[in-house]
């Protein structure tokens, strides 16, 4: 399983490279660092929220639990930051409409705001308590 798993993150590490090389390509103004650390915003708050969310509590977190919460902070940081718009204007689409209220963030503070959503959603699972043999 573990190889398999290697072999896939593998698999989505070229693809995400290819991606980052494809926008560089069509827009040679756009500068590689902001695309790069872009791109671990959505991915190390979730992981951060996780880390924190073992490390400071005792009887929080569980599995399913964290996967909820990562997936829970990827979205938020995927929203805050206008992924689907910029997915749809790729694609040749019309952007959705932006709510006035909501905040766009800008690259820096996506690991932060990923953190603090998966802290908060991951607060909600309980963990199980371990069986003595």
């Amino acid at each position: 399983a573990a190889r398999w798993a290697t072999v896939t993150f593998s698999i989505i590490l070229v693809g995400i490279g290819a991606m980052t090389a494809w926008v560089v390509i069509r827009n040679p103004t756009s500068r590689i660092l902001p695309i790069v650390l872009g791109i671990f915003g959505y991915t190390y708050g979730s992981l951060l929220g996780v880390f924190l969310l073992g490390a400071l509590t005792k009887t929080r977190g569980s599995d399913k639990g964290n996967l909820i919460a990562m997936a829970a902070g990827f979205i938020a940081v995927a929203i805050l930051s206008g992924l689907p718009s910029d997915v749809l204007k790729l694609c040749g689409l019309p952007p959705l409409p932006r709510l006035e209220w909501l905040p766009l963030i800008a690259f820096p503070w996506r690991i932060t705001f990923g953190t603090i959503a998966t802290f908060v959603v991951g607060i909600f699972f309980r963990t199980k308590p371990l069986q003595k043999n």
